[in-house]
């Protein structure tokens, strides 16, 4: 079905941005492959054009500034003509979350990949985990709101946007690790199929939704 979805997919060169969530793996889990939902999204390119170049840039746990700072010009280096964007997410599990300064930052990634004539995805993370000292009803509100904010960017720039948090596996405490703080195996296939499905009603390809 990925290879179907993809079928029109024109992109050569898949780069990726962001935290622990997009370096991956997660824990293992039970019946799911070991692999990130990034390298799996960059497989199913491969299914089209073998000749695919990926480069991942993410890290663990960098909060968006880093992420511009760390990988952005490696990124532009690498002329991609797709990109991937997960990043925001370690800004939540702060003591203190800024929202307009992370929105800025994750602006200061996007567009000028943008303007580099790169297609850009932007990935909002799932809406519920655990972050030690933080209750979970203001992790939550600190999830959606970074989902509205990485919406407004997507929409602002032209970008594309997966709202990981509307899925329905993303209420389930099963997609995570034992650390309830990173996701697993399974979250990471969820993501993938949720990136892949996305991508292709992008090119126009309607199929059948994300399976769980």
């Amino acid at each position: 079905m990925a290879t179907e979805l993809l079928a029109q997919a024109p992109w050569r060169r898949f780069t990726v941005l962001g935290d622990a969530f997009a370096e991956g793996p997660g824990e293992p889990c039970e019946g799911y492959e070991d692999v990130p939902w990034a390298h799996g999204v960059a497989a199913a390119l491969r299914s089209v054009h073998p000749d695919l170049a990926y480069l991942n840039l993410a890290q663990r746990d960098p909060i968006a500034a880093e992420v511009r700072a760390r990988q952005l010009g490696k990124a532009l280096t690498f002329q991609p003509d797709l990109a991937a964007v997960a990043a925001g997410g370690s800004d939540v599990l702060r003591d203190s979350f800024d929202a307009d300064a992370t929105e800025a930052e994750l602006a200061r990634i996007i567009a000028p990949l943008r303007d580099a004539g790169v297609e850009v995805v932007v990935l909002a993370p799932f809406g519920r985990g655990s972050a030690g000292q933080i209750p979970k009803d203001v992790l939550r509100r600190r999830l959606r709101l970074l989902s509205e904010r990485t919406y407004d960017l997507a929409l602002r720039n032209g970008a594309i946007h997966v709202d990981l948090g509307a899925h329905p596996a993303s209420a389930e405490p099963g997609i995570f690790g034992a650390d309830g703080r990173h996701v697993n195996a399974r979250g990471h296939a969820i993501a993938a199929a949720a990136t892949i499905r996305r991508l292709g009603v992008h090119l126009g390809v309607y199929g059948p939704p994300s399976l769980r």
